[in-house]
């Protein structure tokens, strides 16, 4: 279940839109590129947009008075095209069948911790049913934000789990889609998507999303047991026993000592897995290279 919740927080990028999908990172934590996942992305939609309604978002308000000039210059959300929305429902359809060869086709540089992290959803997740796409203009004209609808299918609860995933996508040198995986590290990407955030219509839709999600888990009392059991098992790392794999939620150092002044052993990356040998208060202690090392317990899970 660590692993889990840590693949939704790499994997399934971009889960922190507001409200809803601060719900989603905390209660299906961290492991939906997703989640999906990035590797590896970030919840369902059922409301249709009709071709006469196409490039406008359900539920996004209408400013009564807008000139034309404004409504020219503004980033609008749209409904995906056929290509972007291919591209999406096939990443959803190799991550629930975890597809690693489609996946290392669909996004870009997939790695070996993306991989491992996709494999450990077999206990949690039956597979994805994808809603509606929608997209901003990206950074370039070969370029967009991606906003993905969809539900989670776990394992032994019948009520689906809306969800709702941000994506940088764009078309590669020979011409196909593909899912920027390093989006959240490049630091001009990341500030654009972030700014696209506070748009009326990102808002309203991050606004449906939760309601769809308070919605289900109100109908449902499993699936709200399932949700609320995953997030009551962060940050128990120090809790767990010994000979309990845990996985590192981030980049984080190995030191000599339980103290953050000891020397540093070695950095281990997030997502690598540690097995815990003993405790020290706050500290989790681990073998590292022969050695007996301290990580902190708060970066494990």
């Amino acid at each position: 279940m660590d692993d889990f919740r840590e693949w939704l927080s790499d994997n399934l990028r971009y889960f922190m839109l507001g409200g809803a999908i601060l719900i989603i990172v905390v209660v299906l934590f961290c492991g939906i590129r997703a989640c999906s996942g990035s590797n590896k992305g970030n919840s369902g939609d059922e409301q249709k947009t009709t071709s006469e309604d196409q490039g406008n978002v359900p539920s996004s308000p209408i400013s009564e008075g807008e000139s034309d000039e404004k409504k020219e210059d503004a980033n609008p959300m749209e409904t995906a095209d056929a290509d972007v929305t291919a591209l999406i429902t096939s990443y959803y359809q190799a991550l629930g069948e975890k597809d690693i060869a489609t996946l290392k086709t669909l996004e870009d540089d997939f790695t070996p911790s993306d991989e491992s992290k996709v494999t450990n959803l077999k206990d949690y997740i039956e597979g994805y049913e994808v809603g509606d796409v929608y997209t901003k203009k990206g950074m370039t004209d070969d370029s967009y934000v991606v906003y993905a609808c969809f539900s989670y299918i776990c394992q032994g609860v019948e009520t689906k789990a809306p969800a709702l995933t941000q994506f940088y996508v764009y078309k590669n040198s020979e011409g196909n889609w593909v899912i920027n995986n390093g989006a959240l590290q490049d630091s001009e990407i990341f500030a654009y998507m972030e700014k696209q955030l506070s748009d009326s219509d990102v808002s309203a839709l991050i606004k449906k999303v939760q309601n769809e999600l308070d919605q289900a888990q109100q109908s449902d009392p499993s699936l709200e047991e399932f949700l609320n059991g995953l997030g009551e098992e962060a940050g128990v790392s120090t809790e767990a026993e010994d000979g309990t794999m845990l996985t590192a939620s981030e980049e984080c150092n190995v030191r000599a000592e339980a103290s953050t002044d000891a020397d540093i052993l070695g950095v281990i990356s997030a997502g690598d897995q540690v097995q815990k040998t003993g405790t020290d208060g706050e500290w989790v202690q681990i073998d590292y290279d022969g050695q007996t090392g301290y990580i902190r317990g708060d970066l494990l899970e």
